[in-house]
């Protein structure tokens, strides 16, 4: 057989190989889910992995950042520390966990002055405490670039356990919070435009621990997962757990008041709000019964929670914008892909 250099021959045909640009992080995801032996109830596909300890769930999740990826121009080291254990916590909120610590791996250059890491580390640690846990353990290596790696730890009761897949046709689609404050702050650092408020949601993520905790102990909640990559890939994602589809009414999302002072032009306005992700709030169905308990619940989480749209058994995801119907495309971002600029 020839040897391969970026192609594959075979019987005098080239293939090109697909490389992790083509497939996108997800679809690298499913490619890792196929070659590992997983025996855990729960494992990859959801935000955190879940261990059987008795009544409870275990539960485990880590996320990386990388200085190239992850840190935009303004981004303070206190803040990336922050944001290291806040997108962490949030894959705890989005099962309905408590968390219980954090371990945090830092590659660091050399040349990087000691008050640095000094400041990577107050971050973690206030952001740690803010959300009732705590650093517990770690560890640090030479690297020729800043990278990060968190785990944390939490439980849940089983009978509380928020999972992507359980949403029923005619459910209720929900979401906390505003949509597009992060990327209205992504472009307003990028473009030096002054939304202080945005940029600081960009900056400082705020997971949604006592949000989750109050819809977790309700009882109607029937999927959810947290809005990392963008509202059109988390819809995208319960929609593959469901095996339904969804329908969106674009007029009913709770959109932040920077996604207009970030753009004039109203498609990059919707992208903003459809696709570009960091506001680490959480989407969720809910039994269609359940609309008064849920504004019960918004008043006690102290959080809105809006209605957005109906889980439906249609052939595909629809959104609906301005009376008009239209497929929602998976946009989210994902890894190995370019972001919009």
């Amino acid at each position: 057989m020839p040897r391969r250099k970026g192609l594959i021959t075979t019987y005098g045909t080239l293939f090109a190989v697909k490389t992790l640009g083509r497939l996108g992080e997800r679809e690298a995801i499913r490619v890792i889910d196929g070659i590992v032996n997983s025996k855990v109830e729960i494992g990859i596909g959801d935000d955190c992995a879940a261990l059987d300890v008795g009544d409870r769930y275990l539960l485990i999740t880590t996320d990386m950042m990388a200085a190239k990826t992850h840190v935009p121009k303004g981004m303070s080291p206190y803040d990336i520390g922050w944001t290291l254990v806040a997108i962490n916590l949030s894959d705890i909120a989005a099962m309905g966990g408590i968390p219980e610590g954090v371990v945090a791996a830092i590659g660091i250059t050399r040349g990087h002055p000691i008050d640095y890491l000094e400041q990577i580390v107050d971050g973690m640690n206030d952001c740690a405490q803010r959300f009732g846990t705590s650093i517990v353990g770690g560890d640090t290596k030479e690297h020729d670039s800043l990278t990060l790696c968190g785990t944390a730890i939490g439980h849940v009761k089983k009978d509380e356990i928020l999972l992507r897949k359980g949403a029923k046709s005619g459910d209720l689609v929900v979401v906390s919070g505003e949509l597009g404050t992060a990327g209205a702050g992504y472009f307003s650092l990028k473009r030096s435009l002054g939304l202080s408020e945005a940029e600081g949601v960009l900056k400082r993520p705020w997971p949604r621990i006592k949000e989750a905790r109050v819809l977790a102990s309700s009882g109607v909640v029937t999927s959810c997962m947290d809005i990392s990559d963008g509202l059109s890939s988390s819809i995208y994602e319960l929609s593959k757990n469901s095996g339904l589809t969804y329908e969106i009414d674009y007029a009913s999302i709770p959109k932040a008041k920077e996604v207009e002072m970030a753009f004039h032009d109203t498609e990059r306005q919707k992208s903003l709000v459809l696709n570009f992700g960091d506001d680490f709030e959480l989407l969720f169905t809910v039994n269609r019964e359940s609309e008064e308990e849920l504004r019960r619940l918004s008043v006690k989480a102290d959080c809105p929670f809006s209605v957005i749209g109906k889980v439906t058994s249609g052939e595909e995801n629809i959104l609906v914008d301005d009376g008009k119907r239209e497929k929602l495309e998976n946009l989210g971002y994902e890894h190995f892909r370019t972001r919009q600029s």
